[in-house]
């Protein structure tokens, strides 16, 4: 593992720092070089890091007013309802997929991960890399978490109304004729 404290990464490195203030700053450096978009997910216990932490919610802001688009994914919650709500207001969009955990981060062009995260305090340790495979992989994490993710809006409304989705039909193979008519029956 390489530990470094520099906030500017050298080019082509795959980083662990460790510390608040190490994260924090990786952080802020890597909002700051987001041009077009940062596809971003997180655990249920981050949308009150995000809404809470001020230097976190102003790089969000910051972004959208360069013209930068987020995407943001988590699982919402009626514990974290609240900071959901804040959080809406300030990404392009955010979904919910339950079970989700960790985090992590792609703008394009550099990957950040985390997997501690903890109710409305920052991560104590991050991975940075701008490896170019690395951000590729990321990506793909990213969007196909994305894809199965429900917007959420619909989520909140869920949780507000105190309704629970209903299950899909099963689909069930059966090749013996007697439990076919029996199932059909029903």
């Amino acid at each position: 593992y390489v530990v470094v404290s520099a906030v500017t990464p050298p080019t082509n490195k795959s980083e662990i720092l460790y510390g608040v203030e190490n994260a924090i700053g990786r952080g802020l450096y890597f909002m700051s070089n987001v041009k077009e978009k940062m596809d971003i997910f997180f655990d249920h216990r981050a949308p009150s890091i995000v809404v809470g932490v001020e230097e976190y919610k102003k790089g969000y802001i910051e972004i959208r007013s360069r013209g930068g688009k987020i995407r943001a994914l988590t699982e919402i919650t009626k514990d974290n309802l609240v900071y959901c709500k804040e959080l809406i207001k300030l990404v392009n969009e955010l979904r919910n997929l339950d079970g989700i955990r960790g985090g992590m981060a792609v703008n394009g062009f550099e990957y950040m991960a985390t997997t501690e995260l903890r109710k409305s305090n920052p991560s104590t340790h991050v991975i940075y890399s701008n490896v170019k495979e690395v951000v590729e992989q990321g990506q793909y994490i990213f969007d196909t978490l994305w894809n199965a993710a429900i917007p959420a809006e619909k989520k909140i409304r869920e949780i507000e109304m105190g309704s629970v989705p209903a299950a899909e039909p099963a689909t069930i193979i059966e090749n013996n004729p007697e439990e076919i008519i029996k199932q059909n029956r029903r």
